[in-house]
């Protein structure tokens, strides 16, 4: 064989072993390239539901404060409601005595005063009954039952009525409007909630 035959046949080798590598070189890229993608896919996917789990959990967190923002809201709204009428209702007390109404009232603390000190009073025990000077005149035109064992004392401030008490100080009975009414406040204040509260969430 010829030096040209060796070297042409050294060629062909060469050209087929290029060509082999460059194959398995395409192969190997193509099978890198198909990895890549569907890693790229995952990836994409991971990525997109981060995003979404994301948007999500802050829709969540927006609207739990927008509904906790409402019912501060509401509640703000019912507590002033609230509060206007318990002072609209003090100023009203604080205007009874200057009404017709009054004299009628005031008999009736009394009697129910007196009524409901009696059963805790020893034999012939006196009755102290406290009442404000301004009602002095008015006292004098009211019948008090029991009317020797009851003390009148003008010692008192009040925006009405009367307190009464034992004359050894044991038993006690407050019946001013103020007493009352600061009594009663509780449930005016629940009524008055749950009242605004159906009337805030309906409007």
């Amino acid at each position: 064989m010829d030096i040209e035959a060796i070297i042409d046949g050294i060629k062909d080798a060469g050209m087929q072993e290029i060509a082999s590598i460059e194959q398995n070189a395409n192969s190997q890229v193509q099978a890198i390239r198909e990895k890549a993608t569907v890693e790229a896919n995952k990836q994409k996917s991971r990525i997109v539901k981060d995003t979404t789990v994301r948007l999500n959990r802050s829709q969540a967190v927006i609207e739990q404060r927008a509904y906790m923002q409402s019912l501060q809201l509401h509640a703000d709204a019912r507590q002033k409601l609230m509060q206007e009428v318990i002072q609209s209702a003090k100023q009203h007390l604080k205007d009874i005595r200057s009404t017709t109404a009054y004299k009628n009232i005031l008999e009736k603390f009394i009697q129910d005063s007196i009524r409901a000190i009696t059963p805790s009073l020893l034999m012939h025990q006196k009755m102290i009954l406290h009442v404000d000077k301004k009602d002095e005149d008015m006292l004098t035109t009211i019948d008090i039952p029991d009317n020797e064992q009851v003390v009148i004392q003008y010692d008192i401030e009040c925006k009405g009525g009367c307190e009464i008490e034992s004359d050894d100080g044991m038993v006690r009975v407050l019946n001013t409007f103020e007493s009352r009414f600061k009594h009663a406040l509780p449930q005016i204040e629940q009524q008055l909630s749950v009242f605004f509260e159906e009337k805030i969430s309906s409007s």
